[in-house]
């Protein structure tokens, strides 16, 4: 209780000082760039980690004194291929540009293109009389499965604003990951490996190996004029819940109406990752328990509301009552009847920072209810619809607050966060299989066994994910990434349930993980992952262990265009 009540301590003083939160796969605000540069100074930021930092040092780019979000950048080249209106534009001799806020995001000529990265990032073909453009960079952005999981709102309005996206275009990618699993567990059947469902093999094996199709996705950004942008995301998968899940479906369809050069305000509407939280896993292939237990993703659209300016992100957003694709599910459905809120921070910092220049980031979300708010714990919408809940229904709302705190440079990124659910899980409570508390879990056994003012349980379901990478630059010039991430979820306490023989307090999850770019198409990766608790979240109280333990081995690879 103790440690509980340090690690609420922590989180609470993470969201008092700061408010707001995030980073990603790079540097800066939820990680909207990718690439590696070591030259990017923190009065004139354009991220560490962002390619636009990359080919700006690559040209020779000099930097002027100015405040960190209203810089002066001079360019010393004699020639500049400058993207403007979807085109290359060639400027002789020196000049500046000024406006360059944080990430690019104010000034749509501030990230100049050389003519290599003009031919090899933006190729155009014409179909049809119709310009359709890809971009790899972009593409980066939008399918990065493992970071970036909640920015991608951001990411497209950035991309418009420092010439990523040209306007009036169709951009088209894909990206793919996917790979070999191998999973040995301690008790046969009881595979926890997070990337796969609990049904990775037979309930007689012990351990197991397959080849698997993580994610296989086609990426559609559409810009229209200078304020809106409309991006669509079919994907495949394996990893879904075969029994109501099809392997193909339409994870993202949204429109973003914005232009962050002329406003800070914009809007979103559609299904897309609701913008709660940070959830991004430094591990190469698979997600951390932050992630798995609360990383929230819309079956039906959602409205997202935003502001950004100077390195502050606030958003909110409104959704159906319904059950989402993950995590988020409020009360009747087909009723606007729930609702998330996102703050976010971003301070730069200068050359003495560990690891050097760099950005720390803090931020904290509030989802206004969940799935942890009964005791019917059937996986998907369709579950729930065609399933039957217990016949004691506990119900209540069950809101979920989360705080991070994220540093990123060159060299080393570090991240935090802790989610918790302000109120215990009801499916987590040990009950009856009819789903009545056990009297010692009831205020007044003889009362009612529904209402929670009559529960005397006080455990949240909650996660602590603390996460490092360090990234040193190899001869070749590109930078391998070795990352260590830990995880911690409580779901009980250490009771359990003995009609069952099952226990549930605690899991763990622990990675350790190296990827290498070949390319900006092409990255290798392998990682390590250990698992202790099997607990499965669709009927815990029947067949959890918390002491299993499992050793896995993923490796493979991801690809885009």
């Amino acid at each position: 209780m103790k440690t509980k009540t340090l690690l609420l301590g922590a989180a609470g003083l993470s969201i008092i000082v700061a408010l707001p939160v995030t980073a990603g796969h790079n540097s800066g605000l939820r990680g909207m760039f990718n690439g590696q540069s070591h030259h990017a100074h923190s009065e004139h930021y354009v991220a560490p980690q962002s390619w636009q930092s990359k080919r700006l040092q690559q040209q020779g780019v000099v930097y002027h004194e100015a405040s960190p979000y209203t810089q002066t950048q001079t360019y010393t080249h004699t020639t500049y291929p400058v993207m403007q209106d979807g085109a290359v534009h060639v400027s002789q001799g020196q000049y500046q540009t000024a406006g360059l806020q944080l990430r690019g995001y104010s000034d749509p000529h501030a990230i100049r293109y050389s003519k290599e990265d003009a031919a090899r990032f933006n190729r155009d073909y014409n179909i049809g009389g119709v310009t359709v453009r890809t971009n790899a960079l972009h593409t980066a952005d939008m399918l990065d499965w493992q970071e970036n999981t909640t920015g991608k709102t951001m990411t497209l309005l950035a991309n418009r604003a420092n010439g990523t996206l040209a306007p009036n275009s169709l951009y088209l990618g894909a990206g793919f990951k996917g790979g070999l699993k191998y999973q040995k567990t301690s008790n046969p059947g009881q595979f926890p490996l997070l990337a796969r469902f609990p049904f990775f093999s037979d309930s007689t094996d012990d351990e197991s190996g397959v080849f698997a199709i993580d994610n296989a996705a086609l990426s559609f950004t559409s810009t229209f004029g200078d304020w809106t942008t409309v991006y669509l995301q079919p994907e495949y998968s394996e990893t879904e819940y075969g029994r109501d899940q099809d392997e193909f479906q339409l994870r993202k369809a949204f429109v973003v109406f914005g232009n962050l050069q002329k406003t800070p305000f914009y809007a979103a509407f559609g299904r897309k990752t609701i913008d709660f939280g940070n959830f991004d896993s430094y591990n190469a292939f698979t997600h951390n328990e932050g992630a798995h237990y609360f990383w929230s993703v819309s079956d039906q659209p959602v409205l997202e509301v935003g502001y950004y300016k100077n390195g502050l992100k606030l958003t909110g957003s409104a959704f159906s009552a319904g059950r989402q694709l993950r995590v988020a599910l409020a009360g009747e459905e087909n009723n606007i009847g729930n609702y998330a809120f996102n703050a976010e921070k971003e301070f730069l910092l200068g050359p003495r920072s560990p690891g050097g220049h760099g950005a720390l980031t803090f931020g904290a979300g509030y989802l206004h209810d969940s799935i942890y708010r009964d005791n019917f714990t059937a996986h998907t919408f369709q579950g729930r619809q065609n399933g039957t809940p217990p016949a004691n229904f506990i119900e209540y709302r069950n809101s979920v607050v989360t705080g991070f705190a994220e540093y990123n440079s060159d060299l080393i990124d570090l991240m935090v966060e802790y989610t918790t659910t302000l109120r215990p899980w009801a499916a987590a409570i040990p009950q009856l299989p009819d789903g009545t508390p056990f009297p010692q879990y009831l205020n007044d056994p003889a009362g009612s066994t529904t209402a929670f003012s009559n529960i005397n349980f006080d455990e949240n379901l909650s996660t602590l994910v603390a996460q490092a990478r360090v990234k040193p630059m190899l001869p070749n010039g590109k930078r391998l990434a070795i990352a260590a991430v830990g995880s911690w979820g409580n779901i009980s306490d250490d009771f359990g349930n003995p009609i069952f023989g099952s226990t549930y307090e605690k899991n763990q999850q622990h990675a350790f993980s190296v990827e290498y770019p070949v390319n900006d198409y092409l990255e290798f990766g392998a990682e390590y992952v250990y698992n202790k608790g099997f607990i499965p979240f669709v009927a815990p109280q029947l067949v959890s262990n918390d002491e299993t333990e499992a050793h896995a081995i993923n490796v493979g690879f991801k690809a885009r265009f």
